[in-house]
């Protein structure tokens, strides 16, 4: 029994011989064995350097219309954009004047009116300070100049009505006879 296990052993480890093709393997299936057994039979026109020539350019034009295929639609498609935009332009700035109207509108709507503003100021202003100037501006904030002697002192003054607490100081000069303290309120 050990006699015969040796006997198939030393059959199955033959040493295979690299330099011969397996008679019972199928050929080779690829594509490019396909392509070569079917241009075989292919006989290539007879002639001079222009039949190849002329071959070539035939190859080599299929990828060039297409590149200028797809140029020419780029630019037609370029051409409908902006013809579109120009005939949607009046429409866009006129939706973007009714916005700034609404909001214009907003912000005047929720504000104290000027006489309610100067009476507050009034109130709150010491008596030696004099309002040069207040203004409402298109955002809705409220810009003044108060003069007076003491910078400080009028800035405390104004900040202490409730109504302008949100008022910041955007500049300070001096005059001949006073200090100008110019201030301004955001729009909320």
């Amino acid at each position: 029994m050990t006699l015969g296990l040796r006997v198939s052993l030393r059959l199955s480890m033959r040493p295979m011989d690299a330099g011969k093709p397996d008679p019972k393997a199928s050929p080779p299936d690829s594509l490019s064995h396909r392509l070569s057994a079917k241009l075989d039979g292919l006989r290539l026109p007879v002639g001079s350097w222009g039949t190849a020539a002329a071959l070539g350019a035939l190859i080599a034009a299929g990828p060039l219309l297409t590149l200028v295929g797809a140029n020419l639609l780029a630019k037609h498609e370029k051409r409908a954009t902006l013809q579109l935009q120009n005939q949607i332009a009046p429409r866009l700035e006129a939706e973007e004047t009714a916005r700034a109207a609404r909001t214009a509108l907003a912000n005047a709507a929720g504000r104290a009116s000027p006489g309610e503003v100067l009476e507050l100021l009034a109130g709150v202003l010491p008596a030696e300070a004099s309002l040069t100037r207040i203004e409402r501006t298109t955002d809705g904030g409220l810009e003044l100049d108060v003069a007076g002697g003491d910078p400080d002192g009028l800035r405390a003054a104004i900040r202490r009505a409730p109504e302008f607490a949100g008022m910041r100081n955007t500049s300070q000069r001096r005059t001949d006879a006073a200090m100008i303290v110019s201030m301004r309120e955001d729009a909320r």
